[in-house]
Order: structure tokens, then sequence, then C-alpha cells
């Protein structure tokens, strides 16, 4: 009895965790449509002062086993959001994944069109008459991190700014590029560099999988978007428990079209989202941190693009 005591309380602690039972507020709203015969779902938040005028919109990818309500948990976008005065979308996954792309995921397996349901989204708000087409922003974390890339490669035209946060590119959005034509579009990676999920320096993943590793990355997308040899470099030193944690911050700004391509590596750090709590404390991601505000860094790089 006692076992099935403790396993009911850790099963409600999490799908707390995962949003089961969050009650929304006055300025937030969950909407859904279906498309290819599977019902998608996701969750507006609006700032809460806010004058009804178009404003930007930040679009937000929960990594694999999350979803939108413990993303929003997990990163508190909803409250930047508030202080920063835009809107922030917290898309569901198909089985708590994302198709990005690279074929291991269950949206992957079932071929799931994610790339058409995050362009819907926008879309609809932008229809709505509450975003600003202009600026509109997207970020993801781990499977969702990827799924941005994806975006970025086959939707640059729809983001003026795309971060992908624990994940870079892959092996196949590599050859899934040859197929697009080149856009301009500013991409930032936030990454550990000691992450034992998807690891820095590339190689295979553990669904076995080839990534890149995160300076490729960059090499790339500085590639892509035309950007000359010339490089911001900025170092933030944070203390935490007697330790320097160091930030480098990398940063191209001389690219066509006025597009940026930013680094922030975060040396020693791990997989989950810096600031917070993980979300699956049951997975190694590597070491956190309390003392950097990761969900600030996202924002101040949209919030710098032109």
């Amino acid at each position: 009895m006692k076992k099935v005591i403790i396993l009911s309380v850790l099963l409600f602690g999490l799908l707390s965790c995962a949003g089961y039972f969050y009650k929304l507020k006055t300025n937030e709203k969950k909407d859904f449509f279906v498309l290819d015969g599977v019902k998608r779902s996701y969750l507006v938040h609006y700032p809460k002062k806010w004058d009804g005028l178009p404003i930007p919109l930040l679009v937000a990818l929960h990594g694999r086993f999350g979803n939108g309500i413990s993303m929003m948990k997990q990163t508190k976008l909803n409250e930047v959001a508030d202080e920063k005065g835009f809107i922030v979308i917290f898309p569901d996954g198909y089985k708590r994944s994302w198709a990005d792309g690279r074929g291991s995921s269950p949206a992957d397996e079932a071929s799931i069109n994610d790339v058409v349901f995050i362009e819907s989204i926008v879309k609809r708000m932008v229809a709505e008459g509450s975003v600003d087409p202009k600026s509109v922003f997207l970020v993801g974390h781990s499977n969702g991190g990827f799924m941005a890339q994806r975006l970025a490669i086959e939707k640059p035209e729809l983001w003026k700014g795309v971060m992908s946060v624990a994940a870079q590119l892959s092996v196949a959005h590599l050859k899934t590029k040859q197929n697009f034509k080149n856009h301009p579009v500013s991409v930032g990676i936030m990454a550990g560099t000691e992450d034992p999920l998807v690891p820095y320096s590339g190689g295979y993943v553990r669904d076995g999988k080839e990534i890149l590793s995160v300076a490729d990355s960059i090499l790339r997308w500085k590639e892509w978007n035309g950007c000359n040899e010339s490089i911001d470099k900025k170092t933030k030193d944070f203390i935490e428990d007697g330790n320097t944690l160091v930030i480098n911050f990398e940063r191209y700004e001389q690219c066509a079209d006025n597009k940026i391509v930013t680094l922030i590596r975060l040396n020693g750090l791990g997989h989950s989202w810096p600031g917070e709590t993980p979300m699956l404390p049951f997975v190694n991601q590597g070491k956190t941190t309390k003392v950097i505000d990761a969900s600030l860094f996202v924002w101040e790089f949209m919030d710098s693009l032109k």
C-alpha cells in the first residue's frame, strides 16, 4: 500500500509539472485546430499590460516528453512577456515530440507536419490582429531546438529571429537545406559544453542520429547568412557556490540584410534550460545553474535584431 501511495504522489507531481492541472489565467487561452486529421493545440499568453495593438510574438517549443505548459513553467517566458510586452505561444508537440527532421521522434515516425502546424499558428495570430508580422520570433529547447533549426531552414521568411537551446544543426538538416533557396535569417544557439544528451562537439545523440558540432553549426549559419569574418566577443562571469561560471557571447553582425548569427557558450553546463529546475529529474542532464536566466538571454537576442 505504501508503494502505491508513493507512486501516486510521484505521478501527481510529474503530471502537475507537465501541466495537466494548470488553470488558465485571464490573459491566456488554449486553442486548437485539426491538421491532417490530428487535433493540434497550443497555449497563448498575452502580456498583462497590452493595448490590443499588434505586438511581437515569440513561439516557444518544448523538449522531448514536454508540452506547452511544461515549457512555460520551465522557462517562465510568460513572465518575461509580461515585463517586455510581447505575446508568447507554447504549442504542444505530437506525443510530446516534434518532427524535427531527424526521423527518430514519434512525430517524425508518424509523418506529422510540424512545419505547417507552427506556420499555421503564426498566420492565425497575425490574422487575429494581435501580432506584428515583422516581429515574429522562435525559440526551442532540445527536440524543440532541433525543430527550430528546421523551421529556420524551411521557413526563414517567417521569422525575425530564431534561437535553439541545447540543440544545433543535424546532418539531416544539411541534406534538407539543399532543397530550399537561401534566405537570410538571424539565428542564435545557446549550448552547454558538457551536455551529456546533445554533444557540444557533435557526433551521435542517444537516439542514434548524427548532429554537427555547435561551432560547425554557427559557421554554417554564418555562411548561409553571408556574414563576413568580423566577430564581436564578450564574456560574462557569474559566481555560484563559490565557483565561477563563464559565459561566452560570440556575435557576427556584418551579415546580409542586417541579419545576426550568435553563439552563447555555457561553459561546463549541461542540457537543461539554464536558470530553471529540470523537468525530467530522472534523466542525467549534466550540470545545472540558478545564477543565469536563459529566458532573458533569449529575449535580449530577439530584441536586439533590427
